[in-house]
């Protein structure tokens, strides 16, 4: 292996561990600008191993197992190996690309980086056949080897291989990328470059055209959601909650990115109280600061965990709830009813007098009356009834606090005996 791909692998290598340490803890609420910062760096780095990474974790692209990156990063490679020798053979001229390019814009920009665009086009022209431009492809279809394959990809795929291939000679930095629905291209010292078919134009005055820095390309990768292989492949709302997460994050377009995010957030959430795992989409609702998902979440596992007779869990969930206190004392009556039921009739009392039901706590204490009343025994008499003395003045006492009169006076009426 030559020193130019030992170097290349080990900035792979490199690349796919700060992709975890970076993706690996972000958040949508992390310090924008520093992790763009970072993000630059990597993309300097290698912006290919970042976007098969990307895909690879966060779009469900299962196919992508690390034999296959492997082999994709071989190819990767061969292109660049490919263009390099392709640009020695045809060095090109800065004057006939200033030229092609004073056409579209009055453009000042370096010689040297112009011949490299320039040189960019030609390689993937569509007259060579090495590029054909197809809707709805992943990055994999692209990474191939050129001697052998036709690469294929869609616009924001190409643009990721021509920024690729740039870093390998100049700063990523020179570069934006100029958006509009449903495409994306390429832009230089004022000119705007159509990678799907090796030309320069200008989409300035193009509907809805935005101009955005180049680090734009990872998040309008993040969220293209129209490859084919999407179409048969479910990716996880856990998958799709953090690419949303980071696209969010990284954008220049926070207001575009902010309804994926929400919606990330609330297909997780959803998905998770199906499969009643409550506490991780309580986690995840206080980390999306949505005071509604919030709320679901607090609503339905407090109703979840009362069912399952966590009284505790439930009132925790209670507290995020719009009806807290309504739910609250749901759920001291449940837990009241519950114990009840199972004739603990201490712990009901205990949980009805939360809830302030003095009905059922007279019912506990009828209950317990006659729970002592069935300790006297059925031969009772004026002999034996002082061994039951103890007995009978509790059944006085959880007689009085019952209010029921009859219970009353048969107390009474027994404790004349002692």
């Amino acid at each position: 292996m030559c020193a130019t791909s030992i170097f290349l692998q080990l900035l792979r290598q490199r690349a796919r561990a700060v992709g975890r340490t970076i993706f690996g803890t972000l958040t949508e609420h992390n310090n924008q600008a520093q992790t763009r910062a970072r993000l630059k760096s990597l993309l300097q780095r290698d912006i290919a191993a970042l976007n098969l990474w990307t895909e690879y974790a966060y779009k469900g692209y299962r196919y992508l197992k690390k034999s296959k990156r492997r082999e994709l990063y071989a190819n990767l490679d061969l292109i660049a190996a490919d263009f390099e020798r392709f640009r020695q053979a045809h060095p090109g001229s800065s004057l006939l690309a200033h030229h092609t390019i004073a056409s579209v814009s009055q453009s000042k920009a370096d010689p040297e980086r112009l011949n490299i665009i320039q040189q960019l086009l030609d390689y993937f022209s569509p007259e060579r056949g090495l590029y054909v431009y197809q809707a709805s492809s992943s990055f994999g279809r692209l990474l191939q080897n050129p001697s052998k394959d036709t690469l294929v990809g869609d616009c924001n795929q190409i643009v990721t291989l021509y920024i690729y291939l740039y870093s390998r000679y100049f700063d990523v930095s020179d570069l934006q990328v100029r958006l509009f629905p449903g495409h994306v291209a390429l832009h230089y010292g004022g000119i705007d470059i159509e990678a799907t078919n090796g030309t320069v134009t200008n989409y300035q005055h193009t509907k809805e055209a935005r101009l955005l820095p180049v680090e734009e390309i990872v998040s309008v990768n993040l969220l293209d959601t129209s490859d084919l292989y999407l179409t048969t492949h479910e990716v996880s709302p856990k998958e799709f909650l953090q690419a949303a997460r980071f696209s969010h994050l990284l954008s220049h377009e926070r207001h575009l990115t902010q309804h994926n995010l929400e919606a990330a957030y609330s297909s997780l959430i959803t998905m998770l109280m199906k499969r009643e795992r409550f506490m991780p989409a309580l986690e995840y609702a206080k980390q999306s600061r949505d005071i509604h998902l919030r709320g679901v979440v607090g609503n339905n596992g407090a109703i979840y965990y009362m069912r399952h007779n966590d009284f505790k869990s439930a009132r925790r969930f209670a507290e995020f709830a719009p009806k807290r206190s309504e739910l609250v004392k749901e759920s001291y009556i449940s837990e009241g009813t519950y114990h009840y039921n199972a004739h603990r009739y201490q712990a009901a009392i205990d949980a009805f007098k939360h809830a302030g039901s003095e009905p059922m706590i007279r019912r506990c204490y009828e209950a317990l009356f006659f729970a002592e009343q069935s300790k006297l025994g059925t031969h009772l008499d004026t002999k034996t009834i002082a061994r039951h003395s103890k007995t009978i003045h509790h059944m006085s006492q959880y007689a009085k606090k019952s209010a029921n009169s009859q219970l009353i006076a048969q107390a009474n009426n027994l404790k004349k005996y002692l």
